[in-house]
């Protein structure tokens, strides 16, 4: 009894002491001085007091005594001001630095990067400047003077550990696993960039490398500034009075800038901007205005800026240094493409999985491939697909070319077999298909290592390839153009393979191993849109609803 009053007694003290930590006294409102000369003094004792205050008091400063500002970089911007004995950085004897006029409109241009000015002190950097600027008894506030120099240095740092790592945590596909540079590393970033007024170009450094990074960006400041004035009312997806319609979608197509408004326009000039607009949105370019370009259509801008955002911030999450060559799906556009040096080499269409059948994204490299494969069932696709047609037709795998084999790889009869016994926990054999022309992975498979047992290969279904739409897989990423594929991965390996090894092989019609000496980096990934030079910009359909998760969680809306 008596040690359970004694722990009890330790926690209300230990909670009271923290408490009393917490609540380190406030600094002044204001630190009016009675000229400028005096400033840098009370500057570093006021500087001194806020490190002290937010230090002990969750990270927060309150800005004229009652407007809470959190400082995101706290132990690294307190050693920053520790090291200088508290002096001021960005101001001298009530004078800003111009680095402090290019710091302001860094700030102001991160929204070019799908960053918003908010999460720099925008706003409140903007006031105090603009009063230490215009307001003569502001200009002697040393408070003030204070409050923008810590904004400042806390702004410099966040933003650039968000430029280069994003501003979400990493997840098990990015190349960064860091959050944030070392305190040491952002301090002397700072120092360098401010003595050699070098902060833009510091700042530019940090961005992703890629070429596409940089395009999607530059495409994102046109958006902004050509959409800043533009706003469309949402079209109805049912209407009785079709002219009445016509009107909405002209003006429509107007305010997105697919239509001029200098003049009116004819039928055919309003079906041809749908068309553009249908291309440029991954949809179907038949003119129509039907429900998925509808849906798009009332998308707004305040979205696309948005989707383009969580687009930037995929990129920040991939390497600095991607390897030279590499082999990039993209799920939402249905692509492939091999990179050799920032130049595509290859560029296939595919097809990924269905939503509830996610081609899953991840890192990892081809090591080999294999000509006429079997396929081997995955046994979730054995108990939903194949069990129930077995059940009605016992013919049934007889008729498209599978056959069961046991663990000592003997061919089962399927007739003999227990069907309803089955699940997805239980089911001893293996189904395999036969290779040939009929066979669900084609003619080919490229093998690497993964846990989602997926892979690429090609498909029985080749008509499927000209569809719009090609979420249509349990997974795997079916290729169109592997023939150019398998030729390039065996190019350099001559003392193996001779120029027309691919056609042999194929005109042989037999099943064939290949290793390749060095594997090729294989990555999937899921980005909605993509800007190309001149700063077109081409949306791709959220199939997965993965932007509406990550806009969330990057915008807490």
């Amino acid at each position: 009894m008596r040690r359970s009053w004694l722990i009890l007694f330790m926690t209300i003290i230990t909670g009271f002491l923290s408490f009393l930590i917490s609540c380190h006294s406030a600094p002044p409102k204001t630190d009016v001085t009675a000229n400028v000369q005096s400033l840098n003094d009370h500057i570093v004792k006021d500087i001194n007091l806020l490190t002290a205050f937010f230090s002990s008091n969750h990270h927060k400063i309150l800005l004229n005594g009652k407007d809470s500002v959190t400082i995101y970089q706290a132990a690294a911007v307190n050693k920053f001001y520790e090291e200088r004995n508290y002096k001021a950085l960005w101001s001298d004897t009530g004078i800003l630095f111009p680095q402090a006029d290019t710091m302001l409109q860094i700030i102001h241009q991160a929204a070019d990067e799908g960053l918003l000015s908010e999460w720099y002190h925008g706003p409140e950097l903007l006031r105090l400047c603009q009063q230490l600027q215009a307001d003569s008894d502001a200009r002697l506030d040393a408070m003030k003077w204070s409050n923008a120099d810590i904004l400042l240095t806390d702004a410099f740092m966040r933003l650039s550990n968000n430029l280069y790592f994003g501003v979400l945590p990493p997840d098990s596909i990015s190349l960064k696993k860091e959050t944030a540079f070392p305190d040491h590393v952002l301090i002397n970033m700072l120092s360098d960039a401010f003595m050699q007024r070098r902060l833009k170009s510091t700042m530019d450094s940090l961005e992703p490398g890629n070429v596409q990074y940089h395009y999607l960006s530059m495409a994102l400041a046109s958006y902004r500034k050509e959409n800043s004035y533009h706003h469309w009312d949402a079209l109805p997806l049912r209407y009785t009075d079709s002219a009445q319609f016509d009107m909405q979608l002209t003006q429509r197509l107007v305010n997105g800038g697919e239509l001029d408004s200098s003049s009116s326009h004819s039928p055919q000039e309003i079906k041809e901007a749908l068309k553009e607009f249908q291309r440029d949105h991954a949809l179907f370019p038949d003119g129509i205005a039907g429900a998925q370009t509808i849906a798009a259509l009332n998308l707004s801008k305040k979205y696309r800026m948005k989707q383009i955002a969580v687009n930037l911030e995929r990129w920040r999450h991939l390497s600095h240094n991607m390897p030279e060559e590499y082999i990039w799906v993209n799920i939402p556009s249905y692509s492939l493409t091999l990179w050799n040096d920032d130049t595509a080499i290859i560029r296939s269409r595919v097809i990924t999985g269905k939503p509830g059948h996610q081609t899953p994204l991840l890192n990892s490299s081809i090591i080999n491939f294999q000509l006429y494969p079997y396929w081997r069932v995955p046994v979730s696709i054995v108990i939903k697909e194949i069990k129930p047609k077995v059940l009605k037709d016992t013919g049934y795998l007889r008729k498209n070319n599978f056959e069961i084999v046991d663990r000592h790889n003997n061919i089962v009869d399927p007739k003999k077999l227990k069907w309803k016994e089955y699940n997805i926990y239980y089911f001893p054999y293996v189904i395999r298909q036969m290779t040939g022309l009929d066979n669900s992975l084609g003619i080919i498979k490229f093998n690497f290592r993964n846990k989602y047992s997926v892979y690429l290969h090609d498909t029985n279904q080749r008509d499927l390839f000209s569809l719009t739409n090609r979420d249509l897989s349990h997974g795997c990423v079916r290729v169109q153009e592997w023939k150019p594929l398998v030729t390039y991965l065996i190019r350099n390996d001559t003392l193996r393979h001779l120029p027309d090894s691919v056609q042999v092989w194929l005109a042989g019609q037999k099943q064939k191993y290949v290793a390749l000496n060095k594997g090729i980096p294989l990555y999937i990934r899921y980005f909605t849109c993509q800007a190309d030079s001149s700063g077109k910009i081409r949306f791709y359909p959220d199939i997965y609803g993965y932007d509406t998760v990550m806009m969330k969680n990057m915008f807490h809306e």
